[in-house]
């Protein structure tokens, strides 16, 4: 069913104002769908996974005390689909005041090393911002030191993961695709932000279908284009 509404996804179009769709170039410069992001409102079905009863108690397990959505994504990472560079999403999500956040990763494929599963190194302490480079990824050279493991997972796994600790992933050297669905939520005591979470993205970096003709918004400090393919 998971796989079902990402299709659904996919195919819907362009449209000003609502669901978001990022691209990248992929083999031959051409276009490919790499992520859709701000779909909540608009599908009944993730809306009740991921925002029901049953998620959210979930992940007031795991903060012990009650939890908010902040954002959801999906990544597809269709064939020849570029990787993601090494980071931690904390600096980028503590734009709102907020310090902690746990992302719960919904495998729609299975992800393995051909197609660019998830890479995971050590967790760091809550808190701890590694040695960035300027674009806000981990420094190469900690990068290179560190203890990288795959992550390989079955469709319909399920991986929570807290903001802090590094990741990246590889292109996809397959014919497979590997979706996954990463939704983050953070403490409800911290707010509900996730309105303002996507209404500042939008203004800072919007899908191709809002741009204004000759801003290079690649090229523009922000902090919702941390380590990934998206052009």
């Amino acid at each position: 069913e998971v796989r079902r509404w990402i299709d659904e996804l996919s195919k819907w179009p362009e449209t000003p104002g609502k669901w978001m769709k990022y691209f990248e170039s992929g083999d031959a410069d051409a276009r490919q769908l790499c992520r859709v992001e701000n779909f909540v409102p608009y599908h009944d079905g993730l809306r009740e996974l991921i925002c029901g009863s049953e998620t959210l108690s979930l992940l007031a397990g795991l903060m012990d005390e009650p939890a908010a959505l902040f954002k959801e994504k999906v990544n597809l990472k269709l064939p020849g689909g570029a990787g993601f560079r090494a980071h931690q999403d904390a600096p980028a999500f503590t734009t709102f005041g907020q310090r902690y956040h746990i992302t719960m990763l919904i495998s729609v494929d299975d992800a393995t090393t051909s197609n660019g599963c998830l890479e995971m190194s050590d967790p760091v302490e809550t808190y701890q911002f590694l040695d960035q480079e300027a674009d806000g990824t981990i420094a190469l050279q900690l990068e290179s030191e560190m203890n990288w493991r795959a992550l390989e997972l079955r469709a319909g796994d399920v991986v929570f993961f807290d903001s802090y600790i590094p990741h990246r992933s590889s292109a996809n050297e397959s014919d497979d695709s590997r979706r996954a669905l990463y939704l983050t939520y953070n403490r409800l005591a911290d707010g509900d932000v996730r309105e303002a979470y996507f209404s500042a993205k939008r203004a800072s970096f919007p899908p191709e279908c809002e741009r204004v003709a000759g801003v290079d918004y690649e090229s523009q400090p922000s902090p919702f284009n941390l380590g990934n393919p998206i052009r």
